[in-house]
């Protein structure tokens, strides 16, 4: 009887090498982080649906029955206040992780909406400026700049398209909201402040979960790029004529499209006869472009380079602007206007890598927490401006004059070049 040969039976598979295991881990927080990001930035989105609570607050068989300028004032207050959330924020990032500010923010702008949720009638509606206004307002800078600078530092080689989608998330959280405030705001008419507390509880619980899975990345993968300046602290931005001018060409982009957004439905109804109820569903969906451009603008950044995207945002804007005023037809209307808000969103995806890649990651959450006073000045000054030269004139005059001044703003990008290390870098 010939002998059998004994096959050997196969051994384990090779493991793989712990780098590769360790990228594929990394690969798989990378994906849940951005998704946490997403999800906690919904709430803070529902500052751009304001106007649609404001309505109800004006609304004469409601409880309040406020004036228009009184219904603004907890919008502009929350606008004033976000510019402190922000550099409180990005103090806070350089010494504390990212969960518990990310908390105390949800805490603070979900607590705001309970508070002003309280209010009975118009004899209570300084709990509406207190909650929204103030406590909100805090929340709100607190909560924008933290998942911004945190995903950042998840994608360093990638650091505009990461902020495009925190900020995507944000945008996304305006047009989810608005049709959601619709629904709430017809069901408590007489009292519409009962909204802000069923959206507070709401936005609890998102705001909650997400910043549960925030956290910063292993050391390696939060270094900065080669050649990227390491160690700007704050003070040492604010001694440099680049922070000034890059806050400045934040103010323009925010302006340009916070300024059209807050009259962009009487303007259409002005300008080309649309019908209230077409206009609404016109700001519902430049709502969506707004979204669209915080990711893509992120993405196209990292291939024109990121001056000169904010060249072509801050030109595109301007040249928008100036044809809408002379615009009769909806048809022309509408993407002249989307395209306005894919430059307004994208603002706010570049520039946070803008600051990063001129002052370094280190402490990128605040130098850009501190820029982002020009988001509030805009935010402020440009639809006021805009509503008193409607008013004196047209809202054609309105947008002509806007659309000069930004498609100047474009040659501010070409001034700036990234600053030297500083001397005592971090």
């Amino acid at each position: 009887m010939r002998p059998t040969a004994l096959l050997s039976r196969p051994g384990p598979a090779p493991a793989a090498p712990p780098v590769a295991r360790r990228r594929r881990r990394i690969g798989r927080r990378r994906g849940l982080v951005a998704a946490a990001v997403v999800l906690n930035q919904l709430a803070y989105g529902s500052v751009y649906s304001w106007s649609i609570l404001s309505a109800g607050l004006q609304a004469p068989g409601s409880s309040f029955a406020l004036g228009r300028d009184e219904a603004g004032l907890p919008f502009a207050a929350a606008h004033a206040l976000v510019f402190l959330g922000t550099v409180l924020g990005g103090l806070l990032m350089s010494r504390r992780p990212p969960r518990g500010i990310a908390v105390l923010a949800g805490l603070l702008y979900a607590g705001g909406f309970l508070i002003a949720g309280c209010a009975q009638g118009r004899g209570d509606f300084w709990l509406v400026l207190l909650g929204y206004g103030v406590v909100s307002g805090v929340g709100l800078g607190l909560g924008y700049i933290v998942p911004t600078t945190m995903l950042q530092r998840w994608f360093p080689g990638h650091r505009a398209l990461a902020a495009g989608v925190a900020t995507g998330g944000f945008g996304l959280g305006s047009v989810l909201s608005a049709p959601l405030m619709r629904l709430l705001v017809a069901h408590f008419a007489a009292n519409p402040a009962r909204v802000l507390l069923v959206l507070g509880g709401l936005f609890l619980v998102t705001t909650l979960t997400g910043a549960a899975f925030f956290r910063d990345p292993p050391r390696p993968v939060a270094l900065p790029t080669q050649g990227a300046p390491r160690g700007y602290r704050p003070a040492q931005a604010l001694r440099t004529r680049q922070w000034y001018l890059l806050t400045l060409i934040l103010f323009f982009n925010t302006a340009a499209g916070i300024s059209m957004l807050s009259v962009v439905a009487p303007a259409a109804g002005s300008l080309t006869g649309l019908s209230p109820t077409l206009a609404a569903a016109l700001t519902g969906a430049l709502g969506v472009f707004n979204t669209v451009g915080r990711p893509l603008w992120g993405w196209l950044s990292g291939r024109t380079g990121l001056m000169n995207a904010f060249v072509m945002m801050l030109a595109s804007q301007g040249l928008c602007l100036m044809a809408l005023s002379q615009v009769t037809s909806p048809a022309l209307f509408f993407p002249l206007a989307a395209l306005v808000c894919l430059s307004f969103g994208g603002g706010f995806a570049t520039m946070p890598a803008v600051a990063s890649e001129f002052f370094g990651l280190a402490h990128a959450g605040a130098v850009y927490g501190l820029m982002l006073i020009g988001w509030s000045l805009a935010g402020i000054a440009g639809p006021l401006l805009v509503a008193q030269l409607a008013a004196r004139a047209s809202y054609g005059t309105a947008f002509l004059a806007l659309g000069a001044v930004t498609v100047l703003a474009a040659t501010l990008p070409r001034l700036i070049s990234a600053p030297r290390a500083p001397r005592t870098a971090v």
